[in-house]
């Protein structure tokens, strides 16, 4: 049992999983953070977390010599009704990070046993005239003019328990001075800052006033050598969602060029320089933006789309679980191993060898809750 995973501060980790019934995945290969092993072990889980109990006793699951990945982690999804999160555990989304819905009240009312985790910002910050700030129903409190409102905004945010603070940059605002003043004020309640950087002059904003995490690629003009320099300098990690940049050139009628050599060869160079790069779909299906990536399968498509832009495939894998999870602090699961959340992902067929097999999904755990795609609607 565990003969592939480390195993450590089992000694601490492991008393929160004795209780419940335990659960024994047999027969698998078990990611190990880098890869599969040659040999198949078994993973044993009891009260939604993976333990190191013995397995006598416990109800079997067969997998038939498959492979035992984390569940996914999609870092940059739009999750306006519980519903979406169906399909998201369909295939093997098991933490869904939120982009700015609000209110976050109606985000926490979505947790719930056997389904798929979500966490979010509740909403977030811009200024008037900005495509987010005319989405219906856009609260107020969100509209940050000044370097004060910018604080107040983060206060607010911070009382109502959000997981972190999410910025949408734009031409129109906020200012320098504002988004300094959001990030100084979330550093400080140690919350992370993500914002909306969807041009190259968005990057050069975000990286100017100490956001944390930028997100899509640019479909305007190219990152430049400096730019990329400054985001590994600065410890930056990028979640670029090709294929929602891929989308918008697509149902906007652009030069596809503006995806090959802007957004994809951005990421590219990313990639070469180190810069660490995290999964997200931007899955939505609001009628007001020009894309709509479909939850659930979209994270695979930008697992493909990553790959062809310079991932291998284990460093793709690692960008939607391990990677995924240091980056957004959540530190109880995005791996397999004694103590952590057991969300985890059988496939048929190895991704390592093709990314593609990231869709052979046999069976699905959510906090050891188990789901089987191939039987469900």
């Amino acid at each position: 049992m565990f003969s592939t995973v480390t195993l450590y501060n089992c000694a601490f980790l492991c008393l929160r999983a004795a209780a419940g019934p335990l659960i024994a995945i047999e027969n698998v290969h078990v990611w190990n953070g880098k890869g599969f092993p040659s040999t198949t072990s078994t993973v044993v889980l009891s009260g939604g977390i993976i333990t190191n109990a013995n397995p006598a006793g416990a109800t079997v699951v067969n997998g038939n010599g498959g492979y035992l990945l984390p569940g996914f982690i999609d870092s940059h999804c739009h999750i306006q009704e519980c519903s979406y999160l169906t399909p998201m555990r369909q295939y093997g989304v098991t933490t869904a990070l939120d982009m700015g819905s609000f209110p976050y009240s109606g985000l926490v009312a979505c947790r719930a046993s056997g389904v798929t985790d979500v966490r979010g910002p509740g909403g977030l910050g811009t200024v008037n005239g900005t495509t987010a700030a005319g989405l219906p129903g856009y609260p107020t409190d969100g509209l940050i003019p000044n370097p004060t409102a910018g604080e107040k905004f983060v206060a607010d945010r911070v009382a109502q328990g959000v997981d972190y603070i999410k910025l949408f940059l734009d031409v129109l605002g906020p200012t320098d001075d504002t988004i300094k003043a959001v990030t100084s004020a979330a550093h400080s309640f140690n919350k992370l800052v993500i914002s909306h950087a969807p041009t190259n002059a968005d990057y050069d904003q975000a990286e100017a006033s100490d956001v944390d995490i930028p997100t899509h690629a640019p479909l305007d003009q190219p990152l430049n050598a400096s730019q990329i320099s400054n985001l590994v300098t600065n410890g930056r990690h990028v979640v670029p969602t090709l294929i929602m940049m891929q989308s918008i050139v697509n149902n906007t009628h652009q030069p596809f060029s503006n995806y090959v050599l802007n957004a994809e060869g951005s990421v590219t160079e990313m990639i070469k320089a180190g810069v660490p790069i995290v999964v997200g779909s931007d899955s939505n299906l609001s009628p007001y933006v020009p894309a709509n990536p479909p939850f659930g399968i979209s994270l695979h498509h930008e697992l493909q789309l990553l790959v062809q832009a310079g991932l291998t495939p284990v460093q793709a894998i690692q960008g939607a679980t391990s990677l995924a999870a240091s980056t957004f602090r959540l530190y109880d699961r995005g791996t397999i191993a004694p103590g952590l959340r057991a969300d985890l992902i059988l496939l048929s067929a190895d991704p390592t060898v093709n990314i593609a097999n990231s869709l052979s999904i046999e069976k699905v755990w959510l906090a050891g809750v188990e789901f089987d795609p191939t039987t469900s609607s």
